[in-house]
């Protein structure tokens, strides 16, 4: 029997999207899954619509505002699959979507997840994402933004997923504690993609299999203040105390961009990145906690870890250019 996968559907005030994502889910040519909707406390209707017009979905009625990677959790928790497909409810997917990347995770164990190809919604000829290109500093940045669909079937190893669309096998998943909700959201894309790596597992691409995003790049204070404290505590709590020493010349290069960056960018910038270090010392003991959970994931040297991310900076995501 094909083994059941779980699409994990969360949602937040998405009402204008609902028919179009859950409709094209629910179309889906493998034969052997279940969609749970995870309601992340929405205030616009999305939830009763969704029960009225979806019955046959599993419904999980959060009573806060857990952010993406919290949905995911509490979505988990009701889950009956043996592979877990966390999907923005932005999104449509292609007919083959799913049994494209469960036969490639049935055929390929060395693989730990793998993620599709992320077409621009409103032009389907242009890449979202093919997968994630994650810095060795915890930046990461979608692989082929803006660029012409080649229209290539050819899987290839990236170094991680896109937050929008992956299938995860499942008891990885719960290895590692879950998705990272400690990060509400920003980064929990990298997170579980860099533990992947730390566990030994390759990430691939998957451009068969297709997804179509209403994605805008876009930048804000409120964003940055998240992808940096989770960017630092990820690195604190996963490399080892030499490699940071050896790193640190590095590493203080891009801070010092960063810096600069959110100077730039204006004072409400300025303050997130400030915040965002405050933030990192008054989470230090929980980062100790985390450090001896994710230590105990260990498969990889941190050089063998380091030689599978990228070293290429794409800057221009920061600053909202494709």
């Amino acid at each position: 029997m094909a083994r059941k996968v779980s699409v994990l559907l969360v949602n937040y005030n998405g009402m204008p999207h609902l028919d179009t994502c859950i409709s094209s889910v629910l179309k889906q040519t493998y034969p052997n899954f279940e969609v749970i909707f995870v309601d992340n406390n929405s205030e616009d209707g999305s939830l009763d619509y969704a029960r009225s017009k979806f019955p046959n979905l599993k419904f999980v009625a959060n009573n806060d505002n857990l952010g993406y990677a919290g949905g995911i959790n509490a979505g988990l928790a009701h889950a009956a699959g043996d592979y877990i497909a966390p999907l923005n409810i932005d999104t449509e997917v292609a007919a083959n979507w799913l049994s494209t990347m469960v036969a490639f995770l049935e055929e390929n164990p060395e693989a730990g997840a793998v993620t599709p190809k992320i077409l621009l919604y409103n032009d389907r000829t242009r890449i979202n994402a093919l997968g994630l290109n994650i810095h060795i500093s915890g930046l990461g940045f979608c692989r082929g933004l803006g660029k012409q669909d080649r229209n290539s079937f050819t899987a290839e190893k990236v170094p991680g997923v896109s937050g929008c669309s992956y299938l995860i096998r499942r008891q990885l998943l719960e290895q590692m504690g879950g998705a990272p909700d400690w990060c509400f959201m920003g980064n929990d894309d990298v997170i579980v993609s860099w533990l992947l790596r730390l566990m030994g597992y390759e990430i691939y691409c998957l451009p068969e299999s297709i997804v179509f995003h209403k994605y805008s790049l876009k930048m804000d204070s409120e964003k940055l203040f998240r992808l940096e404290k989770n960017r630092q505590i990820l690195l604190l709590s996963t490399l080892k105390p030499m490699t940071l020493l050896i790193c640190l010349p590095l590493f203080l290069v891009i801070e010092l961009m960063i810096v600069a960056y959110s100077c730039f960018k204006g004072p409400s910038y300025a303050k997130a990145k400030l915040a965002a270090s405050c933030a990192l010392l008054r989470e230090l003991g929980q980062v100790k906690q985390r450090r001896r959970q994710y230590q105990s994931l260990r498969k990889l040297s941190d050089l063998a870890l380091l030689r599978k991310l990228s070293w290429h900076l794409a800057w221009s995501q920061l600053w909202g250019i494709r």
